[in-house]
């Protein structure tokens, strides 16, 4: 999707079902009718990655790690101890 940051912040006029909103403000727990509008907005787009999700788990399409796989990805990357010798003081700048 393309996104045109020109338009981002722009204000836009609609016509919103009051009650419809509070329920959904009460729901969402937000305070303001743009809060409310944007949180549902972000929960809709939030649902369909869900759903994809498990479309894929279904599918048997997810790329999930084997035993192995995941007991290597859990190791450390540099030999225990190896940092030891680093200074962690922060650096001093110099002067321009």
């Amino acid at each position: 999707m393309v996104r045109l940051d020109i338009l981002a912040d722009v204000k836009t006029t609609v016509d919103v079902d009051r009650d419809l909103a509070d329920e959904a403000a009460e729901i969402l727990g937000t305070k303001s009718l743009k809060d409310t509008v944007n949180a549902a907005l972000f929960q809709v787009v939030r649902a369909r990655g869900l759903r994809d999700l498990a479309e894929a788990v279904r599918n048997g399409t997810l790329s999930v790690p084997t035993p192995e796989e995941y007991r290597q990805l859990r190791e450390p990357k540099l030999p225990v101890g190896s940092l030891d010798d680093l200074s962690l003081k922060p650096r001093r700048r110099r002067p321009a």
